[in-house]
């Protein structure tokens, strides 16, 4: 058998990561497991699915902001421009380059976390990055690599792999 050196900083990091996962809320899931970061983002559908938005140069179009912009191409008061059909509206916006589109509410899933805490770690640290992200528990089914990672750092401190 062949011996691995491991530094101090190596050993404590092994330790206090065991300690953790030992430890840590499974949510009723087996192991093996993992941590991702969980958003919600807008994805196109297609015509007459999904929510309807219109776009300018790339970006949505808040509802008060279409309202101004049909102000600004008809020439008339934002009141008046409230008072046009929805029909007069849409064609006002599609002369002024708007666009109308369809979008889905789809769950995005990034990065990997061992720990529950680190996962909540990062998404503080940089919650500028996401866009309503959420700690989200995802199940390594079948997954020999990783459960024999988890097996040796949960027995590092006395633990074990739960089912």
């Amino acid at each position: 058998m062949k011996t691995i050196e491991v530094t101090d900083e190596m050993h404590e990091f092994l330790m206090s990561l065991s300690k953790e996962i030992n430890t840590q809320d499974h949510r009723s899931t087996a192991m093996p497991y993992f941590f991702q970061i969980q958003t919600q983002e807008k994805v196109p559908a297609a015509e007459g699915c999904g929510e309807e938005a219109w776009i300018y140069d790339g970006s949505m179009i808040a509802e008060e902001e279409l309202i101004e912009a049909v102000s600004e191409h008809k020439g008339i008061s934002i009141e008046d421009a409230k008072l046009l059909s929805e029909y007069d509206r849409d064609m006002a916006l599609e002369d002024a380059g708007y666009r109308k589109v369809n979008y889905e509410m789809k769950e995005v899933y990034q990065n990997a976390f061992l720990t529950s805490k680190a996962c909540d770690e990062h998404i503080q640290a940089n919650k500028y990055h996401y866009k309503e992200p959420v700690n989200y528990l995802s199940h390594s089914f079948r997954n020999p690599e990783m459960e024999m990672l988890l097996k040796f750092i949960c027995e590092l401190t006395g633990g074990e792999v739960h089912k």
